[in-house]
């Protein structure tokens, strides 16, 4: 009787749920819900043998050590960009030079989110990854069985994985960084990075107050009812299994159709409460996927269709000074906010005060701001107003906004530089690089737990970060004892980095990631750090006179000795494995710019080391090949002038045997 009442209780809430958050269609009031989810949870919790994983009470789980790679059963392949209506054209007449004139498509909208595989076994949810680079992700899935339009039962016993995208409603996301703000934490950038943060939360209770919600758009059905023989049929098919699909689908007679889709959603799209930032074009047929196949990183049978980046103009408030973790001053832009492809923008960078000349920004002035990359918003001009001329020119500051001390020129480099070590601007921002996943990667701590830990004079620079308690951490305000350990954990966890990862968080000038990692190949050691020649450094390719001299001075500085001592009194395990699969990329170097369309410019990195090249920031003669993607900046124009090979995306990936 007890079992009978708790699978009815189980089968009418989830049947609630589904309408709720996948149909958007609520069949009884959130009282009435929350009346039958207490009578379930309390059965249960009485009754414990009759638990079960797809449970609604079993939604969020505990917390979690880490997230492990697992391999996918399926690839997620990328999909090849298109930018244009002719480049569309071209792209559908390969195919009906294949099947003939009027090939059906079906057109849906390009999430703006992150993509995700779901393996569901007779029906239940039983495996959750993130794409990764498409053979290997994360696995979440205990974060992904907090979000509601995720089923955990099926209305099928199928057997069927399934590829979405998780996203945060914008209205969700506003609300979050008010939260965030009212909080005295950073705000997110934008709803992508607040759902990819959401995400990978160690604690799953935390993702679960995070409103996280998923769109279905390609099924692989092993075992089920039905067999889908169109990609249309597919989709109205998982609905029917339970999952939410995105109402914005069209079926089309041919790439015309398309094109009238595409346009029709070009504007229309900023009325959604989601970003969305192009168009996924499919052929219908799956007999006809199957035939066309795939490149090597994409299907053939799909494509997606990009929407022109979005500018707008605004007024510049203010020019706001930045003190980075070298010291570089950086003028950023205060401007009346607005809304930009999908978030809202209040500040854009002005790069350095020699572009504020080159442009002649005033502050008052009315500016055109697009997002580079898609990414980070940039002023791109003064928009022609008669006021301008009447507005006074910008004055460069002389002294930093932080400790009051001069701002110099450095010989060789554009930013001016504020020189003094102990400027609680460059600490503070020494500290969050220090935590940043570039370098020691601490991400349960950030900016705003360190700018409390500084102003108790807790932290003052990075070593104070191993010297904490847990009872350091409770001083804090509404931090508790599991926030505590957590972030306690986290610190004590940072120990057993690899070196070049240590090498990158000391923020020694003009040394990032990737020099680093060139630094680490040749010198495998700390203690070799200290004993090198500049002569020895200079001879390492991608590392020039000017960053061989940096990094001489620091590990030749009295202080600096005596604190990297002090780490090794903390129990640093430095782990420099280098694991290189094959040798054919040996002796060369490569430099990346610009936007790679297949993969991130980190993928082609660790490709390019997993065969036994080397990666760096910098063009120098020494460089090999210089990989050119859109919206290549000043070392492309660098590499042309020094005469280095420029292999664009298609031709790297054909070197790399990806072609």
């Amino acid at each position: 009787m007890i079992q009978e009442r708790i699978n009815f209780l189980r089968n009418e809430l989830n049947k609630y749920s589904y309408n709720y958050y996948v149909l958007d269609n609520p069949l009884i009031s959130d009282f009435e819900y929350d009346n039958l989810y207490k009578e379930l949870e309390e059965l249960e919790k009485q009754n414990p043998i009759f638990i079960t994983p797809d449970s609604p009470t079993q939604r969020v789980g505990g917390i979690s050590t880490g997230f492990k790679e697992v391999k996918h059963k399926y690839r997620l392949y990328s999909l090849d960009n298109t930018y244009n209506y002719d480049e569309l054209r071209k792209w559908y007449e390969k195919i009906t030079n294949e099947f003939g004139n009027n090939v059906e498509l079906v057109c849906e909208l390009k999430i703006d989110g992150l993509a995700i595989a779901l393996a569901y076994k007779n029906g239940s949810f039983v495996h959750g990854a993130t794409r990764g680079n498409g053979i290997i992700g994360e696995e979440i899935t205990q974060n992904l069985r907090t979000i509601k339009a995720i089923p955990l039962k099926l209305f099928e016993n199928a057997d069927v994985e399934v590829r979405g995208e998780i996203y945060m409603p914008k209205t969700s996301f506003e609300k979050l960084n008010d939260e965030n703000i009212l909080r005295g934490e950073k705000p997110f950038a934008n709803p992508r990075n607040a759902a990819a943060g959401s995400l990978r939360q160690l604690d799953s209770s935390i993702t679960a107050k995070r409103d996280l919600s998923m769109f279905t758009y390609t099924p692989i059905i092993e075992r089920a009812k039905k067999q889908p023989t169109t990609h249309w049929e597919g989709i109205q098919y998982v609905k029917e299994l339970g999952f939410k699909i995105n109402p914005n689908i069209r079926l089309v007679k041919n790439i015309e159709g398309a094109i009238e889709f595409c346009k029709e959603w070009e504007t229309k799209r900023f009325e959604l409460d989601y970003a969305t930032d192009g168009v996924v074009i499919k052929v219908n047929n799956l007999a006809y996927q199957n035939e066309l196949g795939f490149t090597s990183r994409a299907p053939k049978w799909a494509t997606a269709f990009k929407f022109p980046p979005e500018e707008i103009s605004t007024t510049l408030r203010d020019i706001e000074i930045g003190i980075g973790k070298t010291g570089a001053v950086t003028p950023v832009a205060i401007l009346e906010p607005v809304n930009l492809a999908g978030s809202i923008v209040s500040r854009a960078s002005l790069h350095n005060f020699d572009e504020i000349k080159r442009l002649d920004i005033r502050i008052g002035d009315r500016v055109l701001i697009k997002k580079a990359a898609e990414i980070i918003p940039k002023v791109v001009k003064v928009c022609d107003s008669n006021e301008h001329n009447n507005l006074p020119e910008y004055d460069i500051p002389h002294v930093c906004p932080s400790c009051g001390e001069p701002i110099k020129e450095v010989e060789g480099e554009v930013n001016l530089y504020c020189l003094n070590p102990n400027c609680p601007a460059i600490l503070r921002a020494k500290l969050e690089y220090w935590v940043s996943k570039e370098a020691m990667d601490i991400d349960s701590v950030g900016p705003s737990i360190i700018e409390k830990l500084y102003n108790l004079g807790l932290v003052q620079a990075p070593i104070d970060f191993y010297k904490l308690t847990t009872d350091d951490f409770l001083k804090l305000d509404l931090v508790k004892e599991k926030s505590a350990n957590n972030m306690y954990n986290a610190i004590q966890e940072s120990k057993k980095k690899t070196l070049s990862k240590f090498i990158t968080a000391l923020s020694i000038r003009n040394v990032g990631k990737e020099t680093a990692e060139l630094l680490v190949n040749e010198i495998p050691t700390l203690d070799a750090f200290k004993s090198v020649s500049i002569e020895k450094l200079s001879e390492i390719d991608g590392i020039g006179d000017k960053i061989a001299k940096n990094i001489y001075e620091f590990f030749h500085n009295e202080h600096n000795l005596k604190t990297l001592d002090e780490f090794k009194t903390y129990g640093f395990e430095f782990n420099n494995s280098i694991q290189i699969r094959t040798d054919e990329l040996a002796g060369k170097t490569f430099v990346l710019t610009g936007t790679l369309q297949s993969m991130t410019r980190d993928e082609a990195s660790d490709i390019i080391k997993s065969k036994g090249g080397k990666t760096s920031s910098s063009v120098s003669k020494k460089t090999s090949y210089v990989i050119a993607g859109e919206s290549a900046g000043s070392k492309l124009d660098k590499a042309q002038n020094l005469g280095v090979i420029i292999l664009n995306e298609t031709e790297f990936l054909k070197m790399v045997g990806m072609e």
